[in-house]
C-alpha cells in the first residue's frame, strides 16, 4: 500500500483519532466525500483530515472515488519523478 483514499463520512468533522491513524501510516491520503460538505450544514464544513490530506475530492457521488484514486496515483508517480501520464511498465 502506497497511499490511501479515505471517505471519513461523519468522522471527518468529529474524530481526531481517525486523523491520528492515517498519520501513523505515514502514507499520503486523499479525502473523499460523495456530497459537497461545503453545501451542507455548517458543522460538516470542517474536517480534521483536510489539512493533512494531499487533496480532497467532493461532490461527485461515486465518481469521487475514481477521481481521488486517479489523483493519488498521479501524486505518487510525481513523487517518484515519473510522468503522471506514463503507463507503468508491464501495463501497456
Amino acid at each position: 500500500v502506497e497511499g490511501v483514499v479515505v471517505n471519513p463520512a461523519g468522522l471527518g468533522h468529529t474524530s481526531v483519532a481517525l486523523l491520528d491513524g492515517l498519520l501513523a501510516t505515514a502514507k499520503p491520503f486523499v479525502e473523499v466525500h460523495l456530497s459537497n460538505p461545503a453545501s451542507r450544514e455548517r458543522f460538516r464544513r470542517h474536517s480534521y483530515l483536510t489539512p493533512a490530506a494531499v487533496g480532497v475530492v467532493a461532490g461527485f457521488g461515486v465518481d469521487s472515488y475514481v477521481a481521488a484514486l486517479h489523483c493519488l496515483v498521479n501524486h505518487l508517480r510525481r513523487q517518484r519523478g515519473a510522468d503522471p501520464g506514463e503507463t507503468p511498465p508491464g501495463r501497456g
